[in-house]
């Protein structure tokens, strides 16, 4: 029985340029693509127009020749109307394909929709080719192989679509991409070959137009025809990426060399550091940028050479260059990684720092700055010495860009002012006393060396029996012109200045110079001496007091170190290393003005303190506030808990000494006892309690001053009141 429908077989030939176009077209898409990406958006709109007429007319030769591949028995021609009505819906069905793939937002749901609608519309191409061919009877569908002719262009399509959106984010090389245009233009044109196969022309049918668009010439033309204008707008489109690469390498040279004027115009050209213009753009830009409420603390220091005009007057303009040079690289190695250096003016330079919120952090990195300064510099033969005098502004006191600048200016000033080679931190409302702490300050750095500056001391008990437990150093002023000047006004103007590490220090060896006089007067007492906050910063503290404690032969545990309990609460880290260090050397510390700060049971129970004080606020109001008493109780038994002396200083009254002695606080000192007094003062003090004192040879200044104290009769009459043993048990020799 022969067979319902007649034998048919495919030219391969036709087949291999049927599927040489396809890859073409598929190829030349993507080039669209990017073409339309990178033009702007009336040159894109041209683009993808064009493009979408030259990637549709591939397509549409290509299902037209897949369907002339097919060979049967009888002659076949198609109706040249319907055949040219199959062209306009492959050009829509390539624009929509390239549209979609220059969407980068485009949604993940829709993109998968409007493949499978492209995939259709493909596959309608080649329907409508093939109804160009009439038969009579019609022809039948095989929908098996429709259904596999569907699925195969519709891999192609997605397959097609991810490749595309990956290559446009990285493209690959070009053999990668041609391996990847083969595979899915085969899908392709196995998808349309299925399809041509799934049309059955009925044994015995006749074509009835046979007489239109048909013969051997047909192929070659049409494949030659559309490949000429695939070529055609292939090359337009690689000239015009051409234009594209030399007009962005256009571009690129002019923005580096904008770039390169705008470096040019923000950078020093003697230093190679940002100017001044260049380092107030970049910190307005870190206030504006909205991440700035968290980069933490902000700094600002202006710092002025001195003396670089006097030595460019001297040796010349080259020198005074070379010794900026010089200082800028000094400068450069004594900041910190993230700080940022800028050369302001001919002997100015600006340096903006991050993340140092403590003040005495900032004060150290400014003693850093101003030594790598002052380094002598042998330039030509000439050793040169300059200074720094430096000012410092912080964020959020100065909260703004403009504000930074101008306080750090007007403290460098007043720096300035002050003599030249120190720092000052601007402080509010400095307009008003700015002088007067300039003219200060500047007493005080020579204070030392004109020999003003004194120790007194103040005693502290023991609650129990009365006996003299140690002393207070307390650092004293006595001003030529201004006479006695407060502890309270002259020590901020130290801390502002600079000058602090230096005082203390002072403290530190007299106090030390002072207890080896007593030990050689035979009595042995030891001295609390107060650690500034800045001196607690200083890394090489440890050494000092090792060195002190060597030159005047002092037994380490004869020094009490007297730290506040905010400051050594402040960085409890590096507080605790500090105590370790201190606590080796052998000395005794002390936990100050306790019950002011916020400490952590947990760092006090590790902090190697042998003693704590009790601050002055709660001693006054002992005699009149139940809390004040529950508090001072806690106190002591938590000290006494954690093998801590309690001290309970600014004692005024009999009541707060016997209240104190009830609650068993161990030592006390105050006014009751006795006002702080010069070193020969206190031994005459002792004296008159019972103590043998060998007097040294020469008086001391403050004799006069000990016989006032001694003549006061409350001081005389206290330890009678309160039924306590003689003071002092002195150590003969």
């Amino acid at each position: 029985m022969s067979p319902p429908y007649m034998d048919a077989h495919f030219q391969p030939s036709t087949l291999l340029l049927a599927w040489a176009l396809g890859m073409y077209a598929l190829f030349l898409q993507g080039t669209v693509v990017r073409c339309v990406r990178r033009n702007d958006r009336d040159a894109g709109l041209g683009w993808w127009l064009g493009g979408a007429l030259c990637v549709g007319t591939g397509f549409w030769a290509q299902a037209l020749l897949n369907l002339v591949a097919l060979q049967l028995p009888i002659r076949v021609g198609f109706v040249a109307p319907v055949v040219l009505a199959a062209w306009m819906p492959a050009v829509v069905i390539s624009a929509a394909a390239i549209w979609m793939q220059t969407r980068t937002n485009f949604p993940l749901r829709l993109r998968l929709i409007g493949g499978v609608l492209i995939a259709m519309g493909l596959c309608l191409l080649t329907f409508i080719h093939a109804s160009a061919i009439m038969f009579q009877p019609s022809v039948s569908w095989d929908v098996g192989r429709l259904a596999g002719a569907v699925l195969l262009t519709l891999t192609g399509c997605l397959l097609g679509s991810l490749v595309l959106r990956r290559s446009l984010v990285a493209e690959p090389p070009w053999w990668r991409r041609g391996l990847l245009v083969l595979g899915i233009s085969a899908l392709f044109n196995a998808g349309q070959v299925c399809m041509v196969w799934a049309m059955q022309v009925p044994a015995g049918a006749v074509c009835l137009s046979v007489e239109h668009l048909a013969g051997e010439g047909l192929v070659m033309v049409l494949f030659g025809a559309v490949m000429m204008l695939l070529i055609m707008g292939h090359l337009s489109m690689k000239l015009d990426a051409r234009a594209q690469r030399r007009q962005q390498a256009l571009v690129d040279s002019l923005k580096e060399a904008q770039d390169a004027l705008n470096a040019a115009a923000q950078h020093d050209p003697l230093t190679g550091l940002l100017n001044r213009t260049g380092f107030e753009r970049m910190l307005h830009q870190g206030f504006d940028a909205p991440s700035f409420p968290g980069v933490g603390p902000l700094c600002v220091m202006r710092l002025h050479v001195d003396g670089v005009r006097t030595l460019t007057e001297t040796y010349g303009h080259a020198h005074g260059d070379q010794l900026m040079q010089h200082v800028a690289r000094r400068l450069q190695g004594a900041m910190r990684e993230g700080d940022v250096l800028a050369h302001a003016e001919s002997d100015e330079f600006l340096l903006l720092t991050r993340g140092l919120s403590d003040e005495h952090e900032l004060a150290q990195l400014a003693q850093r700055l101003s030594a790598a300064v002052h380094a002598p510099c042998l330039i030509e033969g000439h050793e040169l010495t300059v200074s720094a005098s430096i000012g410092i502004a912080r964020y959020p006191e100065s909260f703004n860009a403009r504000l930074l600048l101008t306080h750090a200016s007007d403290a460098m000033l007043t720096a300035r002012k002050a003599g030249g080679g120190v720092y000052c931190f601007h402080r509010s409302g400095e307009d008003q006393v700015g002088v007067d702490q300039v003219a200060l300050q500047r007493d005080l750095r020579h204070a030392i060396a004109r020999d003003e500056l004194s120790l007194h001391f103040q005693p502290k008990l023991r609650a129990g029996s009365g006996e003299l437990s140690g002393v207070e150093a307390l650092l004293r002023w006595q001003h030529p012109v201004r006479g006695q000047v407060s502890p309270a006004t002259f020590i901020p103007v130290a801390e502002r200045f600079g000058l602090i590490g230096e005082l203390g220090l002072w403290v530190l060896d007299a106090a030390c110079r002072q207890m080896r006089l007593w030990h050689e007067a035979g009595v042995d007492v030891p001295v609390a001496v107060n650690l500034s906050a800045h001196q607690l910063r200083q890394p090489d503290l440890e050494q000092r007091v090792r060195e002190v404690l060597l030159r005047h032969r002092v037994p380490p545990a004869m020094l009490i170190l007297e730290i506040t309990e905010s400051v050594a609460m402040d960085d409890i880290e590096a507080s605790m290393r500090v105590f370790d260090l201190l606590d080796d050397i052998g000395v005794k510390l002390s936990i100050d003005d306790f019950g002011t700060g916020y400490s952590s049971l947990s760092y006090l129970r590790r902090l190697p303190a042998r003693q704590l004080k009790i601050d002055r606020s709660f001693i006054a109001d002992l005699e009149s506030s139940a809390d004040a008493q529950a508090i001072v109780e806690a106190v002591v038994r938590l000290a006494h808990a954690l093998g801590l002396k309690v001290v309970g200083e600014g004692v005024e009254t009999l009541e707060q000494a016997a209240i104190l002695t009830h609650l068993k606080c161990d030592e006390l000192q105050g006014y009751l006892y006795a006002r702080p007094m010069p070193a020969q003062a206190l031994l005459v003090w002792l004296g008159q309690r019972g103590a043998v004192v060998t007097m040294p040879q020469t008086p001391d200044d403050g004799a006069e001053e000990a016989s006032e104290v001694l003549a006061d009769g409350e001081v005389l009459t206290t330890w009678s009141e309160l039924g306590m043993a003689p003071l002092l048990r002195p150590v003969r020799r």
